[in-house]
């Protein structure tokens, strides 16, 4: 007779948490959560744990060891991305994140990254400010995210609307793989000669200190820089696309709240930001894996399991939110899970940070009395972009008072 395993029995039929979406999520890990700090559900056809609590989606990031992210990102994003750092590890890792990320961090983004950003948030209202309603995921929350990568890397305005496509067909990679795969190649025969220009002629952009940094005695090749610069767009640009789209679907569907941080911006914009990430995080479930066997906090996981990570339960767990339904921006809280946590956290953390900050207050500055076309509550709710782990909403009707 075989033992048993964690994986014997499913706690939820119905929903594939691979791709299918469940309008009803949070209630469903509520549910879940309220029988047990984990479940075992379907998962690409077959069975999965699914994490529930913050405490054990955060031991679960920090546990490099037991949960590797290149076991998963091998197998998900290599295909159209390559070997991005997601599926790096040790030195390569340590080396990789080295040169590509120092942009990133807190001191860099502040200094030389915040003063492009709102420039660039008045030159997309710009576009549609002289009337007096808009569609904002159209016109703004999928297009600024883009845009920003693409200063950053100097690449050239004239081609911003065919790098905004790439950037979405290599997004939705698992709902169209041919349409990424395309996007993939069409992106890198146009970055190669960039980085061939870059090497001989640097500049202050992205792209130049990719080519001419290192980290420990060692450069990237062009196969590293690739990798990295196709990341960018789904890890960076997409999942600020989807977190800006989420506060603003809170904010304009909890009036009171949009009230409370227009009678001070300077007090409660950044509360605003951290709760619609808490209320509705960009990245929902992130997929890992389990190469071996292990017992794990109780758990006993056979080899090869698939593992999720609801940083969505975890954000909504009343061990550590009182009321977690409640879209509050009195909570003070960072919601960090959003960037994950261990040695693969999230790098762009900060630049999300400024970007969403910048965004919002330029919105609000520019589009006085900001709120939504009556009747458009129901369209400007947060729904499923990816299956179950990706949800954003899919349009914003809003209307304004000119100035």
């Amino acid at each position: 007779m075989s033992p048993t395993t964690v994986l014997d029995q499913v706690d939820i039929e119905g929903v594939d948490f691979a791709f299918q979406d469940d309008p009803d999520i949070h209630a469903t890990l509520a549910t879940l959560r309220a029988r047990r700090d984990y479940a075992v559900v379907p998962f690409a056809g077959v069975r999965a744990v699914l994490l529930l609590t913050d405490e054990l989606v955060s031991a679960a990031f920090k546990d490099e060891a037991t949960f590797p992210a290149a076991a998963i990102y091998q197998m998900t994003t290599g295909p159209v991305l390559g070997k991005t750092l997601q599926c790096m590890e040790g030195q390569e890792h340590r080396v990789a994140r080295g040169v590509a990320t120092p942009p990133f961090r807190r001191k860099m983004v502040a200094s030389q990254v915040e003063p492009l950003l709102e420039p660039l948030a008045h030159e997309l209202i710009d576009r549609f400010s002289g009337d007096d309603s808009a569609d904002l995921v159209a016109e703004f929350t999928t297009k600024y995210p883009v845009l920003v990568i693409s200063r950053l890397l100097g690449l050239p305005v004239a081609d911003e609307a065919t790098v905004h496509r790439w950037a979405h067909d290599l997004f939705y990679f698992p709902l169209d793989p041919e349409a990424a795969m395309r996007a993939s190649r069409e992106f890198t025969e146009y970055v190669v000669p960039i980085l061939q220009a870059r090497r001989r002629d640097p500049g202050d952009d992205l792209i130049s200190m990719l080519v001419t940094e290192s980290a420990e005695g060692e450069f990237l090749d062009d196969e590293q820089i690739l990798s990295f610069l196709r990341l960018l767009f789904p890890a960076g640009a997409d999942t600020t696309m989807l977190a800006l789209g989420n506060t603003l679907s809170a904010l304009l569907t909890h009036p009171e709240q949009l009230a409370l941080l227009r009678s001070d911006p300077d007090e409660w914009t950044q509360w605003a930001i951290w709760e619609g990430m808490r209320w509705e995080p960009p990245v929902g479930l992130l997929p890992r894996a389990c190469p071996r066997a292990v017992a794990w906090r109780g758990i006993s996981i056979p080899a090869l399991t698939p593992m999720i990570f609801s940083i969505n339960a975890a954000h909504r767990d009343p061990a550590v939110y009182e009321r977690p339904d409640d879209f509050d921006i009195t909570r003070r809280k960072t919601s960090m899970l959003s960037f994950g946590q261990g040695v693969h956290s999230c790098a762009g953390n900060w630049l999300a940070i400024a970007e969403l900050t910048t965004a919002l207050r330029v919105l609000l500055e520019r589009l006085p009395d900001l709120a939504l076309v009556q009747g458009s509550e129901d369209a400007a709710k947060v729904t499923s972009q990816v299956g179950v782990a990706l949800r954003g909403p899919n349009a914003l009707p809003v209307q304004w008072r000119r100035a």
